[in-house]
């Protein structure tokens, strides 16, 4: 019996693909200055952005827990169409806004993203805060 490739897929993201989707997505969020995390599945791909605040797709839409629920308790999710990352990025970031406000860092972690440098920073958007140097003179 000889090896066959039963199933094969492109490590590159294809067009129109939910990988492809979030790479967009990504790129617009980090032109808001947000950390983003993509993590790619088969047919689905997640943008993780801030606790309770991961954004999927499937290539075609993006939906994201909007902060609300329905009179039965049942949460409401946010949809826009992949075609339009940027309106989409600026609502996440929205949405990014008010769960900062509701979840600030510890202050080990706060301590810790001070000491990283401009580049690796993630940006608050309650406010500018003082820079820490990395290396105390």
């Amino acid at each position: 019996m000889t090896d066959t490739l039963v199933w094969w897929r492109s490590a590159e993201p294809v067009a129109n693909g939910p990988a492809y989707a979030a790479a967009r997505l990504a790129e617009e969020l980090q032109r808001l200055e947000m950390p983003a995390d993509i993590h790619q599945g088969v047919g689905i791909a997640l943008v993780s952005v801030w606790i309770d605040l991961v954004v999927w797709t499937n290539g075609i839409s993006y939906h994201w827990w909007s902060g609300t629920t329905s009179a039965r308790g049942r949460r409401l999710y946010a949809y826009s169409p992949v075609s339009d990352p940027m309106t989409t990025a600026r609502r996440v970031a929205v949405r990014y806004a008010e769960l900062r406000n509701g979840h600030p860092l510890s202050k080990l972690v706060e301590e810790v993203q001070r000491a990283l440098p401009d580049d690796r920073r993630p940006v608050d958007l309650r406010g500018p805060r003082p820079v820490v140097p990395a290396h105390p003179e």
